[in-house]
């Protein structure tokens, strides 16, 4: 994750101003997601006979919707106009279903089976519990009792720890690769290349500058003793 958010924070470096009017639509287009996001898993009908089995499916079915929205994101910020906003935008996207996925499960294990958790889990209650497991907060305030429920928290903790490195790194660097793309002379200078460590050394004279630790600079001592 630190690497990735490392990548990203490169990108913005070197990626040009962005002016203000696009970035207030990008902060309100990722806010719009978030809020779709949430409106969604509220409607969500959570009922009838077999809760149990559509938990299941429903993760299954979530998860590889997850992957292949993920997969689009990583693809749509490599050949975003403003790399760095569309990865902001992706992970907002990425991780808003991957926190409502799991609370929907939580709430339909919570209607299957009441002892399932320490208190019953409604939809405000899940998406709360789900968020202190992604954070390893872990209040103790509701946890899971039956052995179906702690599956499914481990479960979350293992998928999100995969998804945290994952996403942070995956999106980072494609921003960051789409921006040197864009700005080969900026990447260059940021990353220290030959010709950069070249100018850097290179004297006024012709030779080389004087560096910590280095030899002296031979092309105007050696024009001087040439003339003399």
């Amino acid at each position: 994750m630190a690497r990735g958010a490392e990548a990203l924070i490169d990108a913005a470096a070197t990626d040009e101003r962005i002016p203000r009017r696009v970035l207030v639509v990008a902060i309100g287009r990722s806010l719009g997601v978030v809020a779709l996001t949430l409106l969604l898993y509220a409607v969500v009908p959570i009922e009838g006979q077999n809760v149990a089995f559509a938990a299941i499916l429903g993760a299954c079915v979530g998860i590889l919707a997850i992957l292949v929205v993920f997969a689009r994101q990583i693809g749509r910020v490599s050949r975003a106009r403003r790399p760095v906003l569309a990865a902001v935008e992706a992970l907002a996207l990425v991780f808003g279903m991957f926190l409502c996925l799991f609370a929907l499960l939580y709430v339909a294990m919570s209607e299957g089976d009441p002892g399932a958790f320490t208190q019953e889990v409604d939809k405000v209650a899940g998406l709360y519990f789900t968020m202190t497991v992604l954070a390893t907060v872990g209040f103790g305030d509701i946890s899971a009792v039956t052995d179906s429920a702690r599956i499914m928290v481990t479960v979350q903790m293992v998928l999100g720890m995969i998804l945290i490195g994952t996403a942070f790194k995956a999106l980072g660097f494609s921003a960051r690769r789409a921006v040197a793309a864009r700005h080969p002379e900026g990447a260059a200078g940021s990353g220290g290349g030959p010709q950069a460590g070249l100018n850097a050394v290179e004297g006024p004279g012709g030779g080389l500058a004087d560096g910590p630790g280095g030899p002296p600079s031979t092309g105007g001592a050696g024009s001087a003793f040439a003339g003399g």
